[in-house]
């Protein structure tokens, strides 16, 4: 039996309807990055949109943030069953959320979410969440209360309110949101931006419904998140049985708290088991069993779904996701949250994407889908203060967002590529920062050794250094990062794990005389003042002369280094992506230093030794 035959829709219809769904909703996403006013928003592309069956499922969900539209879903799973009554879901209601036991993944990702009506019907939903810049709390930036206890020293979350009422913006319960934050202007020119999205996608639905009809459209709705589950399961038939393992490290306040996953395929079933995952911490680190969900969701599109609509709701009927309460990967109330989006939920990603990376390198059918670890940790980097026009100011510099993607198993990752969970966010402008803020750059580049050694390598990451500039001293800065001492960038087959995050000052430095010089330093070692290497996690002030130093995620590597093709490695050290000593300690390449040519000979050799080496180390005698 086809899947037209169960649904009420013949197959040329839902392919002109599920592609107008899918313009509809990046029509509301364009909408929403127009009216923003945060380089969050429409610069970097910290955001999504969605749309959703009458009960909530996500069936259409943007290119951005992919785990922001799954906390839609459950947002408005929620209400659409204990609302329904009261307050009750009205035709030109919205409904305002932060709360991560509800779905939102942390309280600074905002769901707003839109019901839409048709003569009386509730045909579907809508939704739109931007990560806030601030949504109040203990610490500015709301992401990361250091020795909090519980959620309670955290930004409040805010479960489901009406703050849409008939069409209205409801004043008191806006004020109420707004009231929370350091930086209300901005919050509220967010909210505005998901109004016009949710108001975009209802508007365009119900035109399609106007000439479709709603039977016709509910039925495409629908059809999608079947089509979407059917393929799915035949694309697990066709993938080997068995069970596949990995485990992901979280460093919090000096302790470690090791994440653990099975994963199991069996026929057209995935199970995913966090059984011995570490128990939660007191606050910041942890993510909900709905952000352990989204994280793994996101890696099954990225990995299984690429040619096919990607369906949250049809995917999520062929997975079943096992998770003790109480874990640092299913939190119990009241642990804190506020940076679960780059610890737990980055953790779950991870997990899942090394899990189905092996599972993928078991099946020869497969072996041209297979991808290393992408961005395997997340430092965040936020200031507060008042900028060069004397105006109060903050931000999260998003730019972790750029690291490196994984190798796969016939082509080096993309350099600088990305998120897994998201195809389309981007770092901002670097005219657009320090216009707003009181900093410069001194270089922003793809940061050589960052990418995993392998046959093939992975993509490399990114590093800038900022200066103050025109005010005395930026105040309040926030320096995080949950695996510092090992990389998560997994390789695979082989392939070494790419570079992990790294901070670090240049304090009281020469940096302002140099400029009057007019000397621009290439690297840290070219700038002095005393070094300072930055812990995991650090609330500090940037002073005038001090030079920070940042560095993203590389990705990893896939297959033995000691394959790759040598003239690929001299290319990697003519472009910079590997330096002479990495060529020849990781992958055997000794490089001429004044013509940068291979020695082959030199190779050969180096190579053989590199082999006894291992030989010896795993095959002691």
């Amino acid at each position: 039996m086809s899947i037209f035959d169960k649904i009420n829709i013949d197959p040329v219809t839902f392919e002109i309807l599920r592609h107008r769904l899918f313009a509809i909703n990046d029509e509301a996403a364009a909408t929403l990055r127009l009216v923003s006013g945060s380089p969050v928003a429409n610069e970097a592309f910290d955001f999504n949109t969605g749309i959703m069956d009458a009960d909530g499922g996500v069936c259409v969900l943007g290119i951005y943030i992919g785990i922001h539209a799954i906390s839609i879903e459950d947002v408005t799973r929620y209400i659409a069953v204990e609302y329904k009554d009261n307050p009750g879901i009205g035709p030109d209601d919205m409904f305002i959320c932060n709360d991560p036991y509800l779905g939102a993944m942390h309280q600074s990702d905002v769901v707003l979410t839109a019901p839409i009506h048709y003569n009386g019907e509730l045909i579907a939903w809508t939704g739109a969440v931007i990560h806030q810049v601030d949504v109040g709390g203990s610490v500015r930036g709301s992401q990361c209360s250091l020795g909090a206890e519980s959620i309670f020293q955290e930004a409040p979350p805010m479960p489901p309110l009406k703050i849409i009422e008939k069409g209205v913006l409801r004043k008191d319960i806006k004020q109420e949101y707004l009231r929370r934050s350091r930086l209300p202007d901005v919050v509220e020119l967010d909210l505005r931006a998901k109004i016009a999205a949710n108001n975009t996608t209802k508007k365009r639905i119900l035109e399609t419904i106007k000439e479709y009809g709603a039977d016709t459209v509910k039925a495409a709705i629908a059809a999608i998140r079947e089509y979407t589950e059917m393929r799915f399961r035949e694309r697990l038939k066709e993938l080997p049985d068995g069970t596949w393992r990995h485990t992901y490290c979280l460093e919090y306040e000096n302790k470690v708290y090791p994440c653990h996953m099975s994963m199991e395929k069996s026929g057209d079933h995935l199970v995913f088991d966090l059984a011995g995952t570490a128990d939660q911490a007191p606050a910041v680190v942890n993510c909900t069993y709905a952000g352990a969900k989204a994280g793994i969701v996101v890696a099954l599109l990225q990995y299984l779904c690429y040619d096919m609509p990607w369906s949250p709701a049809g995917i999520e009927k062929a997975i079943e996701v096992k998770s003790k309460p109480g874990t640092i990967l299913s939190v119990r109330w009241p642990g804190g949250i506020s940076k679960s989006t780059t610890g737990g939920v980055q953790a779950s990603m991870q997990l899942a994407s090394v899990c189905l990376g092996k599972l993928l390198s078991s099946s020869k059918n497969y072996l041209d889908r297979v991808m290393a670890g992408w961005v395997g940790g997340f430092g965040t980097l936020e200031l507060f203060g008042t900028n060069q026009r004397d105006e109060p100011f903050g931000s999260v510099l998003l730019e972790s967002l750029v690291g490196g993607s994984g190798a796969t198993a016939f082509a080096d990752g993309v350099d600088t590529g990305g998120m897994l969970h998201s195809i389309s966010c981007c770092k901002a402008n670097a005219e657009t920062y320090e216009f707003r803020y009181p900093f410069i750059y001194i270089f922003s580049r793809q940061q050589t050794d960052s990418g995993g050694a392998g046959k093939y390598r992975g993509g490399m990451g990114y590093s800038s250094i900022y200066v103050p500039h025109k005010v005395e001293k930026i105040p309040w800065c926030l320096l995080l990062t949950f695996n510092p001492e090992n990389s998560e960038s997994s390789g695979l087959m082989g392939g070494y794990p790419g570079g992990g995050v790294v901070f670090s000052f240049k304090r009281n430095s020469d940096i302002l005389d140099s400029f009057k010089k007019g000397v621009m330093p290439g690297e840290m070692t070219e700038i002095q003042g005393k070094l300072e290497k930055v812990p995991p996690q650090l609330i500090t002030e940037i002073g005038p002369r001090d030079v920070l130093f940042r560095q993203t995620a590389g990705g990893g590597g896939y297959g033995d280094p000691l394959e790759r093709d040598p003239e690929m490695v001299q290319d990697d050290v003519l472009n910079g992506a590997v330096s002479i000593k990495a060529a020849k300690q990781l992958f055997g390449v000794v490089i001429d230093g004044k013509t940068l040519k291979v020695k082959a000979k030199a190779t050969d050799n180096q190579r053989v030794k590199i082999k006894a080496v291992r030989a010896k180390e795993f095959h002691p005698v």
